[in-house]
């Protein structure tokens, strides 16, 4: 019994609370020479005992009066139990068979830790014969051995409680700071995506969501629903913040000269490329490429975009060595690209590939709540650019504007917002009949009222024909301005229905834009 002094100090030695019960079950065992000995402790819900020192666990309800552990659990008194005694107890499976190793010279002890005290933190279980389990309770050294596992145990399992407290307590204010950092990003999206809709709320969700994993963001939506200003904030709120946001418009750019503006180019790789020039592809390096109108880009450099995306590798126009590139694509449409697929105008493996997370904006007649928070906030801009104090709009024209279907969404309202505040006197309301006119359908440019493009028609020609011509390349450039621009200003400043309107592709009216130098908002 000399060596119990010595185990304390193994006990001492143990960090976690199961490492300190498998030794000490296995210390009694072995230093006893027992059958079996093994620790129960309570779950950590306290409604049952479990096993340590088990090749297979066993666990008894703290209620199960049909096992003897459950009695000394609720006594704190120890039982002794002979073969002969263990008649009585047959009826609970479990510790049938953990005792069906007990002949009729052993005994099994069921001992309260700690002994004596009022109330039982662990049970000791032990199978060995009689004449070894006889008085072992008042043996001195084997009582020390015991009392300093009980307050070792219990030492551990405070400490661990602390540790699992602290830990708690360290997610709790983590979830608390994620929640109040979200919340503010919140914030910060409202004053650049207006809006207390659900629908806008969601949205800010989406872009919040976006911004924090690591997938191509597709933003699809109709012309004037801010898809650029949503790219945008995926780019602001996500790691790559402090990179480039770098944009193009695949629509606004020649198919010729697309390919360079996106790969770049080495020096000599065609007529005029005298030096290298740094695609935009290479510029988002570290941040955000977004292509807008990406349902636009030709078929052709649909298969160069989808190896950049798969490999970060591409190679310049005309270069020789490959470039790499660590950027986050967002784009953009205001296109079916699923039905464009299907007509095989654009490709599918592409297709799949951008719409890794998907964003649909919301139509602006889907969040008529919106209209009069939007339109106050453009007043407000009006009035930091014009230096003037446009007092808001009147109930009246706000209730009109909420009836109106707006084809254009927020761009079209921001340009009526803007036609209105002009007509208005400063210090003064935005009243109905500063833009009643603008909200007719004859307004707007159909098929079944082409007469009004025919007589705007014959009032250009008149215009340029009632001077003379002298230089037919001049005026027919003048005529083709002056006809772009008034058309543009008809379909408040969108390009699709401009160039649908004019029976031209929208690339082809985009590159007469950047010849003719028309400006569009």
């Amino acid at each position: 019994m000399s060596q119990w002094l010595v185990h304390v100090t193994e006990l001492a030695m143990a960090r976690q609370p199961n490492q300190l019960a498998g030794r000490f079950a296995d210390t009694i065992r072995d230093e006893l020479g027992l059958k079996n000995s093994l620790l129960l402790v309570p779950s950590s819900d306290g409604r049952t005992l479990v096993s340590h020192g088990e090749p297979h666990q066993l666990s008894w309800s703290v209620t199960d009066f049909d096992c003897p552990v459950a009695h000394v659990l609720q006594s704190a008194k120890p039982i002794y139990l002979g073969s002969d005694e263990l008649v009585f107890w047959r009826s609970n499976r479990s510790f049938r068979q953990l005792t069906s190793c007990v002949s009729f010279m052993d005994t099994v002890a069921i001992l309260p830790l700690p002994v004596g005290g009022e109330q039982v933190q662990s049970v000791l279980l032990m199978i060995g014969e009689s004449r070894l389990m006889e008085g072992l309770v008042d043996q001195g050294e084997f009582a020390k051995y015991l009392e300093v596992f009980t307050h070792q145990w219990a030492l551990l399992n405070k400490m661990q409680k602390e540790h699992q407290d602290r830990q708690v307590l360290s997610e709790s204010l983590s979830d608390a700071q994620r929640d109040s950092d979200r919340r503010c990003v919140m914030s910060q999206l409202s004053t650049t995506l207006i809006g207390n809709s659900s629908a806008m709320q969601k949205l800010r969700e989406q872009i919040i969501n976006a911004a924090s994993s690591k997938l191509s963001v597709m933003i699809q939506g109709e012309t004037g629903t801010g898809k650029e200003l949503v790219a945008q904030a995926v780019h602001d709120v996500s790691s790559r913040s402090k990179g480039p946001f770098v944009a193009i418009n695949c629509a606004a750019i020649p198919e010729n000269l697309l390919e360079s503006e996106l790969f770049g180019y080495s020096k000599g790789a065609f007529s005029g490329a005298d030096k290298d020039k740094l695609g935009l592809i290479a510029q988002a390096d570290g941040g955000t490429l977004f292509l807008d109108e990406i349902g636009d880009m030709p078929l052709s450099l649909q298969a160069k975009l989808l190896r950049v995306l798969e490999s970060r590798v591409f190679r310049p126009v005309g270069g020789k060595k490959e470039l790499t590139s660590d950027f986050r694509l967002v784009s953009a449409t205001h296109v079916n690209l699923l039905a464009q697929v299907r007509q095989r105008q654009f490709r599918q493996d592409l297709y799949y590939r951008l719409l890794q997370y998907p964003i649909s904006l919301p139509r602006l007649s889907d969040k008529i709540e919106d209209i009069e928070f939007l339109s106050h906030h453009f007043v407000s801009i009006f009035n930091q650019h014009n230096e003037t104090y446009i007092r808001g709009l009147a109930y009246t024209a706000i209730d009109r504007l909420k009836q109106y279907d707006f084809p254009g969404n927020v761009r079209e309202l921001k340009h009526l917002i803007e036609f209105a505040c002009a007509q208005t006197l400063d210090g003064t309301e935005v009243t109905v009949d500063c833009f009643e006119h603008r909200l007719s359908p004859s307004h707007l440019f159909t098929p079944e009222l082409g007469h009004i493009s025919t007589h705007n028609l014959a009032a250009s020609e008149a215009t340029f024909t009632s001077g003379g011509v002298k230089d037919l390349k001049q005026t027919l450039n003048e005529f083709e301005l002056h006809i772009i621009r008034e058309r543009l200003q008809l379909f408040e400043g969108d390009r699709a229905k401009t160039a649908e309107s004019l029976g031209i592709p929208k690339r082809t009216l985009a590159y007469k834009c950047q010849k003719l130098e028309i400006k569009t908002s």
